[in-house]
């Protein structure tokens, strides 16, 4: 077990007591710490302005004073920004449930009867530092968040601008084929369409599926520019489809000439192979760069590269085995296909940067639930959200539910509100969420309410992410018999999203070692999950994770903590 986290500068500690055996008690206590300063103040007149100047990492409130109330005071420092990242700790006498809720209500961040043990106490206040440490660190993200938000206003700006341009563009291009005037006009609505398109997996599947009917090919994939572990360039196949169907792989290949891709990306200049051209493709010529995913030889082929402003490549878009040719034989690309899919790849390049930036926000929210709770951690978020998938599918099977277009984006909507199900915790006290022991009635009762600031921060709905986001957050507690929070739902009224989400959840939080706990046996949480069927859980979904135990065993091998 690690070694406790202490502050690495020193801090300052402020009493709020008109009593002086209290003030010197709590000096002696922390003598043991080297690095805090303790100040006191025994006037509850001056402690505002008093803690406005110091600025202090802890303010230790007493609630009874001569010339006024220590739960007001409480109240003010949460109104202050000048405090906005200090902790509030309440001292008193009074070991009185009310009261203690009423402190948390006001904004306290723990309650300590004066004056517990030395060891616990100087525990608190060690931690308690920490704490406004990292809140420090949090409104440090939250600021960064409110620039990435800033970015994302400017990239719409920019995807505005590029659709004027790309109007003008189709008013100028003259075809004198009813065919190819539908191919443009397609293009037109698609530029509206995209744009409305926040996930980056459903936007690369649209582009592809669009960019294969245009120009009628048999196969394609979108490539896009990543980092490599070894920190060089490569092209990813984020999406790839094969005589209509999709595609699951993750290969790379270096963005570099050594694929028709990868020279294509660093030219910048779209490339068209012919039939001789790509019978040497791998065998003395460089590949085309998604061989490897092509059953039978390939007769043609159209890399066109996806460039953003300012000449910045994202990727490539590669087509294989077009509608014509200048033999009319039905496998190969003419100039009307390249003029046509390299204008197509422009739009496209605005809509995919523009959901690269939604998705960095995504991952943004996620690290700072992780920075709020230690339990909530990367590997965990991701391990429910794959988990949630897995029982999605085998849902849809049970129900008779064609896995179509509109499962498919049910399933990425599905996936982020998995991700994002615990970010209420990013309003709920460090005194209550790192607490080691049980929760008390008041405790549990302000713990409860992450469900709800979850919900809160996907208000004002916008997107399918936002509402199951919203959905989840404020649901994954609910129970199948009522008895869960924070509405009471009961049975299907839960949304379907936090009831998979509910399973996901809790089998790997029983699956996981915790410093409090070992990982529970699997014959254990198999019998847990048939015992809570039709009461705490969902009773298909939880049959449907007892059934594939097995494979949820291994999606959680799949991300460590």
């Amino acid at each position: 077990m690690s070694a406790p986290h202490t502050v690495s500068r020193p801090f300052t500690v402020l009493v709020v007591d008109d009593q002086p055996i209290i003030v010197e008690g709590v000096r002696r206590l922390l003598a043991v710490l080297p690095d805090a300063k303790l100040e006191s103040c025994m006037k509850a007149s001056d402690a505002l302005a008093r803690a406005k100047t110091l600025k202090p990492a802890v303010i230790l409130q007493d609630i009874h004073m001569p010339d006024g109330d220590g739960l007001e005071l409480v109240e003010r420092y949460r109104w202050e920004p000048e405090l906005a990242e200090t902790s509030v700790v309440v001292l008193s006498a009074e070991e009185n449930a009310a009261t203690k809720a009423d402190a948390f209500a006001r904004g306290a961040d723990d309650y300590l009867v004066k004056l517990p043990p030395p060891q616990e106490f100087v525990a608190r206040v060690q931690h308690h530092a920490d704490a406004a440490r990292a809140q420090r660190e949090r409104a440090q993200a939250f600021r960064a968040l409110e620039r990435a938000e800033r970015d994302l206003a400017r990239q719409n700006a920019l995807l505005d601008e590029a659709n004027v341009r790309l109007a003008k563009d189709n008013r100028e291009l003259v075809v004198d084929v009813d065919t190819q005037r539908e191919r443009l006009d397609r293009i037109a609505r698609l530029s509206a369409e995209l744009a409305r398109v926040q996930d980056l997996d459903i936007l690369l599947e649209r582009i592809l599926r669009e960019a294969v009917s245009l120009a009628a090919s048999r196969a394609g994939a979108v490539l896009l520019a990543e980092k490599s572990q070894q920190g060089d360039e490569v092209l990813r196949v984020a999406e790839a489809v094969v005589d209509g169907v999709r595609v699951r792989t993750s290969e790379s290949a270096p963005m570099d000439a050594t694929t028709v891709a990868g020279e294509a990306m660093i030219s910048g200049d779209a490339l068209r192979l012919g039939s001789d051209a790509c019978a040497l493709a791998g065998k003395g010529a460089p590949p085309i760069g998604i061989d490897f995913m092509l059953a039978r030889p390939v007769q043609s082929a159209l890399v066109v590269p996806i460039v953003r402003a300012r000449d910045r490549a994202l990727g490539a878009l590669v087509l294989v085995d077009g509608h014509s040719g200048d033999a009319g034989d039905g496998t190969g690309f003419d100039d009307e296909d390249e003029r046509l899919v390299g204008h197509f790849a422009s739009l496209a390049a605005v809509a995919i940067e523009r959901a690269q930036l939604v998705r960095s926000m995504i991952l943004r929210m996620i690290a700072m639930a992780e920075l709020r709770d230690p339990t909530e951690t990367a590997g965990h978020v991701a391990r429910v959200a794959d988990l949630s998938i897995m029982l999605y599918d085998r849902w849809l099977v049970v129900k008779g539910i064609a896995e179509d277009a509109v499962s498919t984006r049910a399933r990425d909507a599905l996936r982020i509100g998995a991700l994002l199900h615990d970010v209420g915790k990013v309003g709920i006290s460090d005194a209550i969420l790192k607490k080691p022991g049980k929760l008390d009635d008041a405790e549990f009762t302000e713990m409860k309410r992450h469900t709800e600031i979850g919900a809160q921060l996907f208000a004002g709905l916008r997107t399918d992410f936002d509402e199951s986001a919203a959905e989840v957050a404020l649901a994954h507690h609910e129970r199948w018999d009522g008895k869960g929070y924070p509405r009471g739902l009961a049975g299907e009224s839960i949304p379907i999203f936090a009831r998979i989400v509910a399973v996901a959840d809790v089998f790997d939080a029983l699956s996981s070692k915790r410093a409090y706990k070992d990982a529970w046996p699997r014959e254990k949480i198999a019998a847990l999950f048939r015992e809570e069927a039709g009461t705490h859980f969902d009773p298909i979904i939880a049959e449907l994770l007892v059934a594939h135990q097995l494979e949820a065993e291994e999606i959680r091998a799949r991300h460590a903590e």
